[in-house]
């Protein structure tokens, strides 16, 4: 049996399974969620079987079926309604004004939204929609909690790289491999793919990744040794990496522009050079950047854009860039040649772009 048939058979497997539970316990409705239903479940995955507005409590339990273990969670179907009132009424601000939601209800909005369902009374089909009609509200919740898990990693490893003792390096290459898995997990949510589990990173970006994302480069950071020959370089490489990948999700995926827009993966060989100690946030009100125990600051997006596309290119370049970008959508309309010079400037007089040489590329 293939993989892709064991797959199918495994959501056959879960939908039947689901449909015997509901109707045994009278709940009206139920979904069957996890890796397998949406295409990256392996050999040992269970199956997650979800039974809505069910009288009993809620609750989880286990059972396998042969070999394959299903969980099976009771949910009340006001906390599924209370939940996606809360996703859709969330603002995402930089004041952290109002009430957030924590990593685990997003991962149970993802699985309702993405979940197969087994039978349904027309409440969840109606749930959906909901979440539907306003894609960026969740997307934007899933690209958050990865670009705050990301930086909080990176923060680790740089403090790591600047300890004393030789033995934190190590910790520091773990700190720096995890940066860049979650932020290729905000990336592969900027791109539309949603599940939760962190493992599946490597196939999302596969099968979802931008159009010209250097894959390759990725699995490369996170297979090599970061600390066998320059491990100040090789850290400096995995942060680097992955400050690309945050910057282009808190900019165009923020915004709904596809990340295959993003002209500029890999560092180039001109002189303006973004600062490799801040880290981007994105919010509803403006884009922060963050230097681990230092100095924040709050950029519109338009701005935010431009020090994002400054990965050691000409200012000429970058200007060239960011214009493209410009018609993607209204938070960069406001972009043109001088704004684009002002901004280059103003950030380097910030301590936020630094320059090669101390030669300006040519406007």
């Amino acid at each position: 049996m293939t993989a892709a048939a064991s797959a199918r058979d495994r959501v056959r497997l879960g939908r039947s399974i689901a449909s015997r539970l509901a109707a045994s316990t009278e709940a009206p409705a139920a979904f069957v969620a996890g890796s397998s239903v949406v295409g990256l479940g392996s050999a040992t995955s269970d199956i997650d079987v979800y039974l809505v507005g069910s009288p009993a409590e809620e609750k989880r339990q286990q059972m396998f079926a042969d070999t394959i273990r299903v969980d099976v969670q009771h949910v009340r179907l006001d906390t599924l309604e209370s939940l996606v009132d809360r996703v859709l009424g969330t603002d995402l601000r930089s004041d952290h004004a109002g009430r957030t939601l924590s990593d685990r209800e997003i991962a149970l909005t993802v699985r309702l939204f993405t979940g197969d369902i087994a039978t349904d009374s027309g409440a969840l089909a109606a749930l959906r929609k909901r979440l539907d009609e306003h894609p960026l509200r969740l997307s934007r919740l899933v690209m958050n909690a990865w670009i705050l898990a990301a930086f909080f990693a990176a923060e680790d490893c740089l403090g790591l790289q600047r300890s004393d003792d030789p033995n934190d390096l190590d910790a520091a290459a773990l700190a720096g491999r995890r940066g860049l898995v979650c932020a290729g997990k905000a990336l592969a949510a900027a791109g539309g793919d949603l599940y939760f589990g962190e493992k599946w990173v490597w196939r999302q970006l596969a099968r979802s990744g931008p159009d010209g994302f250097p894959f390759a480069d990725f699995q490369r950071l996170l297979r090599d040794d970061p600390l066998a020959v320059d491990p100040q370089a090789g850290l400096t490489a995995l942060t680097s990496f992955a400050q690309t990948c945050l910057i282009a999700t808190a900019t165009l995926g923020w915004h709904g522009v596809e990340v295959s827009h993003w002209p500029a993966w890999l560092a180039g060989s001109g002189p303006l050079r973004r600062s490799p100690t801040f880290f981007p946030r994105a919010y509803d009100d403006t884009v922060t950047l963050v230097e681990p125990a230092g100095r924040h600051f709050r950029l519109t997006p338009d701005v935010a854009l431009v020090w994002g596309l400054s990965h050691r290119l000409s200012a000429q370049t970058v200007t060239e860039h960011a214009l493209g970008l410009s018609k993607e959508a209204p938070a960069f309309a406001a972009l043109t040649e001088k704004r684009c010079w002002r901004i280059t400037t103003e950030s380097r007089e910030a301590g936020l772009l630094t320059e090669q040489g101390g030669q300006w590329g040519a406007m």
